[in-house]
């Protein structure tokens, strides 16, 4: 090995320790659960789609006529 490929891979590992310490530092600590399903009421008012109802037009288009 180089001295180039050495200066690589402990600038390479360097910069992954760096990055691996950046997210487990920048976590929130004691907060409530991210996916708490009780208090997200996300879609909470959303209507069941029928799902055995026609199609959008544009899914039943059909190519008419020569292409290219």
């Amino acid at each position: 090995m180089t001295d180039l490929d050495v200066l690589l891979a402990v600038a390479g590992l360097t910069v992954t320790v760096l990055v691996a310490a950046a997210m487990i530092l920048i976590t929130p600590r004691g907060t409530g659960d991210a996916f708490d399903d009780v208090t997200d009421p996300q879609g909470a008012e959303l209507s069941r789609a029928d799902a055995t109802g026609p199609a959008h037009t544009a899914a039943r288009r059909r190519r008419v006529g020569p292409t290219g």
